[in-house]
């Protein structure tokens, strides 16, 4: 073998060579990649469930979205999914879902433009009567709730059904249910009304910022006889546990 030729095989092998080099630092990344979306998601979804109002528990998982490694090196997460299929909040089971952006990696500050759902079943509801004295059970319809419950009129004690439409209340604080077509149930009154006096038409306010994060707002509500699905936001949240626990208030 010549002296001329080592060189030249020498200088084709160092293509070869960083081909290989970048292959494995690839890997690496990947590799890296993988095990910190772990390590990421499990912190955020443990942070959540430690940080849960009081009177709600659940199982929660969170999904950052993207290239985590970027977004670590640049301590904000851009967006993350936050999600619960198991949660109780005052006894009631429901299930959540919640998209938050410009998570601090260091779990200090506020996340912004909360998005999420709330959704209840239709055997969830009926628990929700127990919020007003007026109402005795409560179950979803399509477009509202059927409520039922009693009162006296002129002397009477008159149980009652009504539909009623459900609506959020313009301060995001909680939901207006307005009680119509009204009928008499105890058919032994010989009574029939389609209106009550202090029922029909007569809105009832029901507080839900009492079991919310301070800042999130109830937007709107969807509601079938199936399920009910309420629609939360928030221009910013703390991410502290101070901050996830303290909850709103009614007037």
């Amino acid at each position: 073998m010549s002296a001329a030729t080592e060189p030249t095989r020498k200088r084709r092998r160092w293509p070869v060579v960083l081909v290989a080099v970048v292959l494995v630092l690839a890997a690496l990344v990947v590799v890296a990649e993988f095990v910190l979306r772990g390590v990421v998601d499990r912190t955020i979804a443990d942070q959540v469930e430690q940080s849960l109002p009081e009177g709600a528990t659940g199982d929660v998982t969170a999904h950052a979205d993207g290239i985590v490694i970027p977004q670590l090196l640049a301590g904000t997460l851009d967006r993350v999914d936050i999600a619960s299929d198991r949660l109780t909040v005052d006894g009631i089971p429901l299930a959540a879902d919640v998209t938050v952006r410009d998570v601090p990696v260091d779990g200090k500050g506020d996340v912004h433009d909360v998005d999420g759902h709330v959704r209840l079943a239709a055997t969830s509801v009926k628990d929700l009567a127990k919020y007003s004295p007026l109402f005795e059970r409560m179950r979803l319809v399509d477009d509202g709730v059927e409520l039922s419950g009693s009162t006296a009129v002129l002397g009477f004690d008159i149980s009652y059904a009504a539909t009623g439409d459900v609506s959020a209340q313009s301060d995001g604080r909680g939901v207006t249910i307005t009680p119509r077509n009204v009928r008499i149930t105890n058919p032994q009154l010989g009574l029939g009304v389609d209106s009550i006096p202090g029922v029909t038409n007569v809105p009832v306010q029901v507080c839900t910022a009492q079991f919310l994060p301070e800042q999130l707002r109830v937007r709107s509500l969807a509601i079938s006889a199936q399920q009910a699905t309420v629609r939360i936001t928030a221009g910013s949240l703390p991410l502290t546990e101070q901050g996830l626990r303290t909850v709103g208030t009614c007037g």
